[in-house]
């Protein structure tokens, strides 16, 4: 039952539109009058939360293009026909964001036409296993809550900046870009509120998104909650639910942790040494 897990073992590493389909190319010169849509969230088989950022509001009113910026959960589970609808972005640049004993554990599948940078935002722990029966064990006994665990995960470490700087050295690049971690919620999420800022997104926007795991990722995990109380007793998987899924006080304990220690998301950026012009040249509308 390793799939199962996906969420809470990418978590523990961590914590110790109706609109028609369509997509415009990485050479489109859009304009207002020619806006091209798309859909949002991506249906696919085998991952449950990928999504098309395109068309959130950016400065100045601009929205931001379709078929250019990409969040996601992990992709080893890609069918054939999910291949088909995901080669059809034509994306270049396949950002992963989780350890090498994740990405060793579930290795992505092949994107055509894509180039690969595996750039962790934590630190390796050796393997999905690890502690997994202690954390459990914490938790249950009353010894600290699953968003006790979870809220450290968000704190800015010099891991996650160089990892935000490399990023960001991509983003400018202009190039269609997927990121993505392990249920695409924790460090996706905050790669994306940081993408989503420097584009001038309004902040209640940005947590809304943020939000959006929740929808995307019920099923899987309820899936997930009946199999951990089948397996450890009744009640113990809305136990953890917290590590399954995303809180507002996780998103908001990011943003404070940015504004106490560097001021403000702007100031932020400065020290991710963000070019916010190409960014904004390169994802907003014209």
């Amino acid at each position: 039952m390793k799939k199962q897990f996906k969420n809470l073992f990418g978590l523990f590493f961590i914590g110790l539109s109706a609109l028609t389909v369509s997509c415009s190319s990485d050479d489109d010169n859009t304009t207002e009058s020619q806006y091209v849509t798309g859909e949002n969230k991506i249906d696919l088989t085998g991952e449950d939360n990928m999504r098309d950022l395109g068309g959130y509001v950016g400065v100045n009113g601009k929205r931001i293009l379709y078929n250019k910026l990409y969040r996601s959960g992990e992709l080893s589970a890609l069918t054939p026909d999910d291949l088909t609808i995901v080669n059809g972005f034509e994306i270049k640049n396949i950002i992963d964001l989780r350890t090498e004993s994740e990405r060793n554990e579930k290795p992505d599948v092949s994107i055509q036409g894509t180039t690969r940078f595996e750039i962790s935002l934590i630190e390796d722990l050796g393997g999905a296993n690890t502690g997994m029966e202690d954390v459990m064990g914490l938790i249950l006994q009353g010894q600290m809550t699953a968003e006790e665990l979870m809220l450290p995960a968000y704190a800015i470490d010099d891991t996650k900046i160089e990892g935000w700087k490399t990023i960001f050295n991509l983003l400018e690049e202009g190039k269609t870009s997927l990121w993505h971690c392990t249920a695409g919620k924790d460090r996706a999420g905050m790669t994306t509120a940081l993408v989503l800022s420097s584009l001038g997104v309004d902040r209640q926007t940005i947590i809304n998104d943020f939000m959006l795991s929740n929808t995307y990722l019920t099923d899987y995990n309820n899936q997930t909650i009946s199999y951990i109380n089948s397996q450890y007793g009744e009640g113990v998987g809305e136990q953890l639910l917290p590590l399954l899924g995303v809180e507002e006080e996780y998103i908001l304990a990011f943003f404070n942790d940015i504004e106490t220690n560097y001021g403000s998301v702007e100031n932020f950026l400065q020290v991710l040494e963000v070019d916010v012009t190409a960014m904004r040249n390169n994802y907003l509308e014209k």
